[in-house]
């Protein structure tokens, strides 16, 4: 049994590993788009049209979001609180979806949704600081 169990340790921190090296690949990916959407941006004057700027913020958010989740991975390989990176993640996230709001058919909907859940998370960290469970990140 302690044996099997070992073989299970040695297969979740391989799990994580590679969890870790897939977030950065995105990452790499997304900076590559990034890089190729601002070029083409510049050539063509495409920095004028409100979509094409949408899409480069997109993008640049989508990094910051993928640089959240590895450093969830990186403080759950060290067996760290990851709950403040967790929260985190959530508000730039929330904040991406606020940032590039394109009109939807349910446009009010929507936009009170993502309100609720902007609470939501604001709450739960307000919660997380004053309960002084953990340490937040500053």
């Amino acid at each position: 049994m302690s044996r099997f169990l070992k073989i299970l340790s040695y297969a979740v921190v391989g799990i994580e590993v590679l969890v870790s090296v897939a977030l950065v690949a995105l990452a790499v990916g997304i900076i590559f788009s990034l890089g190729n959407e601002m070029l083409h941006a510049a050539l063509t004057g495409g920095f004028a049209g409100s979509a094409n700027f949408n899409h480069i913020v997109d993008l640049i958010l989508e990094v910051f979001i993928l640089v959240e989740l590895f450093r969830i991975a990186v403080a759950y390989m060290k067996h760290e609180n990851v709950i403040p990176t967790v929260l985190e993640a959530a508000l730039v996230a929330v904040a991406r979806k606020f940032v590039v709001f394109e009109g939807v058919a349910n446009y009010f909907s929507t936009a009170v949704g993502m309100a609720a859940l902007l609470l939501a998370v604001a709450a739960s960290w307000w919660m997380l600081a004053r309960s002084n469970a953990c340490e937040l990140h500053e």
